[in-house]
């Protein structure tokens, strides 16, 4: 273990929150997001719309943002405009949160993840690292299950345009926190989590639950019915260690 230890930075999907069915998730997110369009005027197929919505979050960042927009409502925006579907912004705010919401549904909290925070909230600094386009939601699901209060910084993609693999999203909450890279590890359950934390010179803890139902099969909506789960096996990079699930940390950590 390392012995000078002084914080403990974490993902949120796939480690403290959790997927009940990561297929129903999507499927969900995906119907939702098809009526909505449908009632603001989109005449296409739901084929040809599923085929649309491939990768719908990997894809790069729309290149004409709204300031006033979140990076997931730019990226409906755009989207919409593609398939000639013209929105007011309350409009794609009113598809952001109702896709969110309905993707959401089948997302629980890990119940150890409160009485491993607890555990470590004296000890160690505590920080959050997540890939979010829609930063209002994360902070709205984190005041639902009261879990702010453990968290001394919070970082979110869509508010620093910044996304794990990039380290700098490591180095930022570094500097926010006032720690170095060799006092902190990070706990996440994906290839980017794993590559970043190590590229930014932290120690990666791979957290990969053995409960297929409850592995996030992918962070982002694809037609195909494949089962995306965690695969690190086009990486080189490997965890510091790796756990099945968060009551593993307790003897890890020496909590």
């Amino acid at each position: 273990m390392i012995m000078l230890l002084k914080g403990v930075f974490f993902d949120l999907y796939g480690t403290l929150l959790i997927p009940k069915n990561s297929k129903k998730a999507w499927k969900n997110w995906f119907i939702t997001f098809y009526k909505l369009m449908r009632w603001y005027g989109l005449k296409i197929s739901k084929k040809d719309f599923a085929d649309a919505c491939n990768g719908f979050f990997t894809k790069t960042e729309p290149v004409e943002n709204d300031d006033e927009l979140t990076v997931y409502e730019n990226r409906i925006k755009k989207f919409t405009k593609d398939l000639n579907v013209k929105l007011k912004k309350s409009e794609i705010t009113k598809i952001a949160n109702g896709t969110v919401n309905a993707w959401h549904k089948y997302i629980i909290i890990d119940p150890e993840t409160i009485p491993l925070l607890e555990a470590l909230k004296n000890k160690k600094s505590i920080a959050l690292i997540t890939n979010f386009d829609h930063p209002p939601y994360i902070y709205e699901i984190l005041s639902k299950y009261e879990l702010t209060k453990y968290f001394e910084f919070i970082t979110i993609s869509g508010e620093i345009h910044i996304r794990k693999p990039d380290p700098r999203i490591f180095h930022i909450t570094l500097e926010k926190i006032g720690l170095m890279p060799d006092e902190v590890v990070f706990i996440g359950d994906s290839k980017e989590d794993i590559e970043g934390a190590t590229n930014a010179g932290i120690k990666p803890i791979l957290i990969q639950c053995q409960n297929s139902k409850r592995m996030l099969t992918g962070n982002d909506y694809f037609s195909k019915k494949i089962a995306k789960k965690l695969n690190l096996q086009n990486s080189r990079i490997k965890p510091w260690r790796t756990i099945s699930n968060l009551r593993d940390l307790h003897k890890l950590l020496y909590l």
